[in-house]
């Protein structure tokens, strides 16, 4: 006999950290005993009354907003404060060394920010415990919009002083 259960998502605190995980919902019809259900094994609903670990969903909204429906990266890793400035510190010093400052996150190649978050794994394993390793494509967005940013201030700024440098520059008409 085919067994009718349903599997709801549940969250679950481990330590600081939230797990979802699937647990089977019975029905009435899975509680009372049944003539087919006395020969089977077992063994074999084992597997099935097992909780399956889930990765850790990515929130709603934008990380660094929390104010303006996101929210806060280093909340929601659950992370001790050392921990995450040193998560923090690696993947700044990988962006720095693999991708283009001046452009945004959706211009950089793939395979660039692949080899980012495949190191941030290997050096801080905990991130496997969240889907697509989403806290480091986190901090890649955030760092490239502070970057690019500060790339079009520093180069607003050069514009103005050549501008206010040629008007000095002027010859005076006497």
């Amino acid at each position: 006999m085919v067994s009718s259960r349903a599997m709801t998502p549940q969250a679950a605190r481990v330590g600081k950290k939230l797990v979802i995980i699937e647990s089977p919902i019975e029905s009435e019809e899975d509680r009372s005993p049944s003539p087919s259900s006395a020969s089977e094994s077992s063994l074999s609903s084992l597997t099935s009354e097992v909780p399956i670990a889930r990765k850790i969903p990515k929130p709603s909204g934008e990380a660094g907003r929390p104010g303006r429906g996101g929210y806060n990266l280093q909340d929601q890793l659950g992370w001790s404060n050392e921990e995450f400035k040193t998560m923090k510190r690696f993947v700044h010093k990988e962006i720095k060394k693999r991708l283009d400052l001046t452009k945004c996150r959706s211009l950089q190649e793939r395979k660039a920010m692949e080899v980012i978050r495949d190191l941030a794994i290997t050096k801080f394993p905990d991130l496997n415990d969240f889907e697509d390793c989403w806290p480091v494509l986190d901090l890649i967005q955030l760092r490239l919009k502070y970057t690019l940013s500060k790339c079009r201030k520093d180069r607003n700024a050069q514009e103005e002083r050549a501008k206010a440098g040629k008007k000095s520059k002027r010859p005076e008409n006497d």
